[in-house]
């Protein structure tokens, strides 16, 4: 191979790494950042959760759950993490709330469609000045396609406890939000090979030269 052709195949190659490397980037830049949901949540057995208000009671004792309407969130962060609300819990009254199932759901729009469930359960007693009440969670978190919903402000790893009406009985439900970045993988190990044939050809260029 002479020199003319060396250098033109030195030069195609790199065009075509460079070609990649920019693909790869602009891969990297339209990574799922964005990430749009809402949730839908319920009491007992056997609920189908709703984005409507769900109350559960027991004497004069009320826990009403509000869903988190469609939302819009930026994972694009230096940490690639976001936190956002799931929803509210409001707690009113004195009473003593029996073992109770509470189902969350939150249902994903974008990057891809899907949804998943966290499961727990309500118990405690609510006096005038003070509570006890809880939801003891299953799990805390879940992961649909690929964004990672990590439950926050537990108590003991999986407890989420609810403030009295003595300090305002509004309780938030919050979760870290994640996505990864996807890895254009075809790309990389293309430009991989590309790299490595442009080594071997200069390498066959400086042994020619000599």
């Amino acid at each position: 191979m002479n020199k003319t052709r060396i250098t033109a195949t030195i030069k195609t190659l790199a065009l075509a790494i460079t070609a990649i490397a920019i693909f790869s980037l602009g891969q990297s830049e339209a990574r799922a950042e964005t990430v749009s949901f809402s949730t839908a949540g319920c009491f007992g057995a056997g609920c189908i959760p709703a984005p409507a208000d769900t109350t559960n009671g027991s004497g004069t004792a009320t826990l009403s759950f509000t869903a988190q309407p469609p939302t819009t969130v930026d994972t694009g962060t230096p940490t690639g993490i976001t936190v956002e609300d799931l929803g509210t819990f409001q707690l009113a009254g004195v009473g003593t709330f029996p073992a109770t199932p509470f189902t969350l759901v939150v249902n994903q729009t974008v990057p891809t469609a899907g949804s998943g469930t966290f499961t727990g359960t309500l118990s405690g007693t609510l006096i005038t000045n003070g509570s006890d009440v809880r939801i003891v969670f299953d799990q805390t978190f879940l992961v649909i396609g690929g964004v990672r919903y990590e439950l926050n402000n537990l108590t003991n790893g999986n407890t989420l406890l609810l403030n009295s009406p003595a300090t305002g009985g509004t309780t938030r439900i919050s979760a870290s939000i994640s996505a990864p970045i996807p890895e254009p993988a075809t790309m990389i190990l293309l430009g991989s090979g590309l790299a490595g044939v442009a080594a071997g050809v200069r390498r066959r260029r400086k042994a020619a030269q000599k």
